[in-house]
């Protein structure tokens, strides 16, 4: 066993299953800061992720999968255009994206088990199915955990607003594990962590800061029993208050105003370079909800509003103006910004230019995904349903291979017609594209070892 052992220490995310039982359950009831180490795989890249989770379920045909050749209760009402890619055809919507293809690998065979939100949104996030309440974590809390800061003073796992709604980010962890979240206008976020809003709390001086943030952290252990979480959110939030790399991160007012407009000048374009700037910062992982709010949702701050159940083709462009022939019953909320399509194509393919130009798209994973995908029949309100069958993803950045589609669905969209690729095979790739061993990691604390994913690496994506 000398080959697992590192720095005199034992190394449990090397350890084959073999290995890690014969230590036995002594070694998987350490705490988490011994797991902090836990390394990648030996080429020890350390990438960073940026993950776009698409709240509600965008429809495939409407983004990159669209099927001209189906017919027009399945095709709808939008033409595909051609990319810088030769053969690759995606939405006429995505004009942008369409000249960046060549920095992106678009998996067209995603395939999913549910169409509930929040069980979609869960196994999604985690790579794990859930059965009742969420038990393993979302992958930013889970990287955090193994890996820890990678910068002082700068969190390790972001969640803008919020680490994908619907989910409970930290699962068995617990709150010492949740995610860092900024919310509200990035312009002036409200910063939260494990359910305390630090905005709020104001400090004169170090000593002031520490016996504050012992009080609210013990409350705060005390109504989610995680006691492990107040030494953890008082160092945490001491070092972010103190050093000033997270106050630097946040002030966008450092980017040119061309360069928020290319984002998009609006709360959901602000979301993306602030995740930007956050990787930039040292940030391991950024995971932004993104889901423009208006139309049929009205003022939520996190819904899924790429749920078109009705008037898709409108809600996706913009929530400016009340469709026409919807029924004067249902509650409209105008947003003048951007619709979900149009922000997504100005926000990702400015993020990718960004990424590039700074010489970080090759440390920097990006993903961009829903829940699920939406049904291949228009309904009679010109909406699509929830779909599980099938779906597209978007991945970009570090390893992964650039002007690539891999798989592909039949000719209404209703299926894979190649092998599918499922939540447990995402996960898998990210934490490989992290560097991460999915097979020889495994679940700090847990008594029966378990590694942190069960799928397969996706063929032709890296």
């Amino acid at each position: 066993m000398s080959e697992v052992i590192h720095n005199g220490m034992c190394a449990p995310h090397l350890l084959n299953r073999r290995q890690a039982m014969q230590i036995g359950v002594g070694l998987f009831g350490l705490n988490l800061p011994q797991f902090l180490q836990a390394a990648a795989s030996s080429d020890k890249r350390d990438i960073s992720c940026i993950f776009i989770f698409l709240a509600g379920g965008p429809s495939h045909f409407e983004t990159f999968d669209p099927k001209p050749d189906a017919p027009a209760e399945i095709r709808g009402p939008w033409k595909p255009t051609s990319t810088n890619v030769p053969g690759t055809f995606i939405s006429e919507k995505l004009p942008l994206m369409a000249s960046r293809m060549d920095k992106v690998a678009i998996i067209r065979s995603w395939q999913g088990k549910t169409g509930s939100h929040l069980f979609g949104s869960q196994h999604v996030a985690s790579g794990f199915a859930p059965v009742g309440k969420q038990y393993f974590p979302n992958f930013g809390c889970l990287v955090s955990a193994l890996q820890g800061s990678r910068v002082k003073g700068m969190p390790p796992h972001l969640g803008l607003p919020v680490a994908a709604r619907y989910t409970n980010p930290p699962g068995y962890l617990g709150t010492a594990y949740s995610a860092f979240d900024l919310k509200g206008d990035p312009q002036k976020p409200e910063m939260e962590l494990g359910g305390l809003n630090l905005s709020r709390v104001r400090f004169e001086d170090r000593l002031s800061m520490l016996s504050q943030l012992e009080n609210l952290s013990r409350l705060q252990a005390v109504k989610n029993s995680q006691l492990e979480s107040v030494d953890k959110f008082t160092d945490e939030a001491i070092s972010m208050l103190t050093s000033g790399a997270m106050q630097k991160a946040v002030n966008l007012d450092d980017e040119s105003v061309q360069t928020r407009e290319r984002y998009g000048d609006n709360i959901y374009g602000r979301r993306v370079l602030l995740a930007r700037r956050l990787i930039e910062a040292g940030a391991r992982f950024v995971t932004i909800n993104q889901a423009v709010q208006g139309g049929l949702f009205g003022k939520a701050k996190t819904n899924g509003t790429w749920d078109n159940h009705g008037w898709l083709f409108d809600s996706m462009m913009s929530f400016s103006n009340r469709p026409a022939g919807m029924p004067g019953n249902k509650r409209w909320h105008s947003y003048s910004g951007p619709g979900n399509l149009p922000q997504l194509d100005m926000s990702l393919s400015t993020l990718l230019d960004d990424l590039d130009e700074r010489g970080l798209l090759d440390t920097t994973l990006v993903v961009a995904m829903g829940e699920f995908g939406r049904t291949p029949k228009i309904n009679a309100t010109s909406g699509r349903d929830h779909y599980p069958n099938a779906g597209s993803v978007l991945m970009a950045g570090g390893p992964v291979q650039r002007g690539v589609v891999i798989g592909a669905t039949d000719r209404k969209g209703s299926l894979p017609s190649t092998r599918p690729y499922r939540p447990e095979d995402f996960a898998t790739s990210i934490y490989h594209a992290l560097g991460i061993d999915p097979h020889l990691t495994f679940f700090p604390r847990l008594t029966r070892p378990t590694p942190i994913s069960s799928g397969t690496i996706i063929d032709g994506l890296f």
